[in-house]
């Protein structure tokens, strides 16, 4: 194997949304022996760089689920933005459906005020109506929405700076009757791909535009056939480069449907996955998963 694709949250990052040490220490390993190492997320370029500065790595990033390609040094090398028409299009029926929303652009992410009141009040139905519910786990999936760098609020979409490439849309929404409806309507739509990366969201991006395709524009600038490339995730906007790549790998933590596809099966994210599959790979070694005891590490 000659590159190594990595997915963020959920794989890279534990439950605390941060690197961990091991996995650093890995990436370091596999880049001082020659193997690259690129992170392929559905997040925008800005968030991944601070995470990954933090972090203490520098690798090539798949931003927005594949709409952009950067170098370690920064230089952007690709990107296919939405058609801005197209964009208003899907940011009209969210704000109309009254549902939480985020824009990615090379100019950060933006948010309509109206989209965050939303989210508040859906979230104040959800407590009232079931007092069981797991309220860490709820605060942890819509607080994950607020830590992102170069976040921004707007009165709605006709708002965001019209210099701005929007090369994904984040839908968000705890309600299931909403998240089914807008799935549903959206993978509906041939102007837009569809792809769901967490059990509350769903994103669209240009219908060229997936993980698996930047992947094959990231090996193909680096002279690396795709038989020579490797990729780790947990859901399901990972699974065109999971398919794509030469060996497609599941964290322990994937999706049932993940795995079923994964030609291997690592650790969980919170086993620190990344670092177990990329020894594994310098070794030589088939990706195993050896009996563990931590379990649903998301």
């Amino acid at each position: 194997m000659k590159l190594f694709a990595t997915d963020l949250d959920g794989t890279l990052l534990n439950r605390d949304s941060q690197i961990s040490p091991e996995n650093a220490a890995a990436i370091h390993k596999a880049q001082q022996e020659g193997l690259k190492i690129t992170i392929a997320t559905g997040r925008v370029y800005s968030d991944v760089l601070s995470i990954s500065s933090e972090g203490g790595i520098n690798t090539p990033v798949i931003g927005s689920n594949g709409a952009t390609i950067h170098d370690a040094n920064g230089e952007r090398l690709f990107h296919l933005p939405l058609e801005r028409e197209t964009a208003a299009s899907v940011m009209q029926w969210l704000e109309d459906h009254h549902c939480y929303y985020e824009a990615s652009t090379q100019q950060g992410i933006y948010a309509p005020i109206s989209s965050h009141e939303a989210m508040l009040a859906e979230m104040d139905r959800i407590l009232g109506s079931s007092p069981g519910e797991d309220i860490e786990r709820l605060i942890r999936a819509v607080k994950k929405h607020y830590d992102k760098k170069d976040y921004h609020r707007v009165n709605a979409h006709q708002a965001i700076p019209s210099e701005a490439y929007i090369y994904n849309i984040m839908a968000f929404s705890l309600d299931p009757a909403q998240l089914q409806q807008g799935r549903e309507y959206f993978a509906s739509r041939s102007d837009v791909a569809m792809v769901v990366s967490s059990e509350h969201n769903f994103e669209m991006q240009h219908p060229d535009v997936s993980k698996g395709n930047a992947l094959s524009k990231l090996a193909a600038h680096l002279n690396i056939s795709m038989e020579d490339t490797a990729a780790i995730g947990d859901n399901f906007n990972d699974v065109s480069m999971l398919k794509m790549a030469g060996l497609g790998i599941a964290m322990g933590n994937a999706e049932p449907e993940i795995k079923a596809l994964a030609k291997a099966i690592s650790l969980t994210n919170v086993e620190h996955g990344v670092a177990h599959a990329i020894q594994c790979v310098l070794e030589g070694k088939p990706v195993s998963r050896p009996e563990t005891v931590v379990e649903g590490g998301q």
